[in-house]
């Protein structure tokens, strides 16, 4: 009876010594998480709305470049005011509990916006590109409507690309597979699916930016040569004239 009571009295001392490291783990978890993006976001905001406002109240920074930088910065401040902090709170919770409708909403404008940062640094890296390799011709016909025109394009294709599917799917497919509590995407538990929107939302824009990028640099880095050999030419000629 003793070795029963006294095993009984262990096997508890055991499950609450795991119960009360379990708890201090979650709260140390909590607590960095909490660390990390409260910050994170505050700094995203902050940043992304000065840049708007700098926009809005200097007329000398309304250049063509910086049409697309404040495409970019509309597109991040809805990251870490919006879809962070979502993002965090339903980590911490454990479990979505705002609804099925919120969960589909939250993630069409988080992917919509996430991936008009990547179409908005495609469109930037295509402007540098067309400015070095074509200065003469482009330049004549850079202009902020065109700038508008391809941030327009870079909008519309993020939204083309993830808000129709994101908040229809479950009714192409006729049922909601989503768990209760869970928010996530339902078409994104098809591997082909999957693979096919990476590619078209992230691997395909960065290839091309690293294409064009790397032109750029080639370009220039011929012209830097082009400059110094005239110099050195030039340079001679002088030396040349004045002996």
């Amino acid at each position: 009876m003793m070795n029963t009571t006294s095993f009984a009295l262990n096997l508890s001392s055991v499950i609450n010594g795991t119960d009360v490291a379990v708890s201090g783990l979650i709260t140390w978890s909590v607590a960095m998480i909490t660390l990390i993006t409260v910050p994170l976001s505050i700094i995203t905001i902050i940043g992304n709305v000065l840049v708007m406002i700098s926009f809005r109240l200097n007329p000398l920074l309304r250049t063509v470049s910086n049409y697309f930088l404040l495409s970019l910065a509309v597109a991040d401040l809805i990251l870490g005011a919006i879809s962070m902090n979502l993002y965090t709170t339903y980590i911490l919770m454990g479990q979505w509990s705002l609804g099925n409708l919120a969960c589909d909403m939250w993630l069409a404008l988080d992917y919509v916006a996430s991936n008009a940062s990547v179409m908005n640094l495609l469109a930037i890296s295509v402007d540098r590109y067309l400015s070095v390799m074509r200065p003469l011709t482009y330049r004549a016909t850079r202009t902020p409507k065109r700038a508008a025109v391809l941030i327009t394009l870079a909008w519309s294709v993020s939204f083309v690309l993830w808000a129709p599917a994101i908040l229809f799917w479950q009714y192409i497919v006729g049922e909601r597979t989503v768990p209760e509590g869970e928010c996530s995407i339902q078409f994104l538990s098809q591997p082909v699916i999957t693979f096919g929107t990476a590619i078209a939302a992230f691997y395909l824009p960065v290839s091309v930016m690293v294409t064009l990028y790397w032109r750029v640099y080639r370009e220039t880095e011929k012209r830097s040569q082009q400059l110094a050999g005239l110099i050195a030419s030039q340079g001679g000629r002088t030396g040349n004239t004045s002996q």
